[in-house]
């Protein structure tokens, strides 16, 4: 695949991945969380629990902008940088956060309902810490690329 053609396949599944968590977000979540709060008679819980899962977003948006600009970083044919070292290693430091935050809202839930939503969580977890580690270890790659090609600049 040429560059020009990967950087829009990777831009499209950008925006795939923002529309599928802005319908999860907007519908698919709240209506959830609203089915779980009369489940376990805790109705109380409905609104705390759509703000606390919107707060989880945050980070998400802030990995995928980052992943948008990689991908524009490609597509200038600019893939081994400092910058993108650097986006990368804050994408992970983004998986991580919302990995922390998912495993706390998963122990809260346990506590205060008791139902099995850790097993849910801990999937989540998972698939968080692998998203952060390969995010440290492109960044770490990245870097030594773009201090390679820094050096192979230099020599004449």
């Amino acid at each position: 695949m040429k560059r020009l053609g990967l950087v829009r396949t990777l831009k499209g599944a950008i925006l795939f991945l923002a529309a599928m968590a802005a319908l999860c977000y907007a519908v698919i979540f709240p209506q959830r969380i609203q089915e779980a709060g009369a489940a376990y008679n805790a109705a109380w819980m409905i609104t705390p629990g759509i703000v606390c899962i919107s707060i989880s977003a945050v980070p998400i948006a802030i990995a995928l902008v980052l992943f948008w600009q990689i991908c524009t970083e490609i597509g200038r044919d600019n893939s081994f940088c400092h910058k993108n070292a650097g986006r990368l290693t804050a994408i992970g430091f983004c998986a991580l956060i919302d990995t922390g935050y998912c495993a706390v809202g998963t122990v809260t839930l346990e506590i205060l309902v008791g139902s099995a939503i850790w097993v849910l969580g801990l999937g989540v977890c998972t698939v968080g810490m692998s998203i952060a580690l390969a995010a440290f270890l492109l960044s770490h790659l990245v870097l030594k690329a773009a201090d390679m090609k820094a050096e192979n600049d230099l020599t004449i």
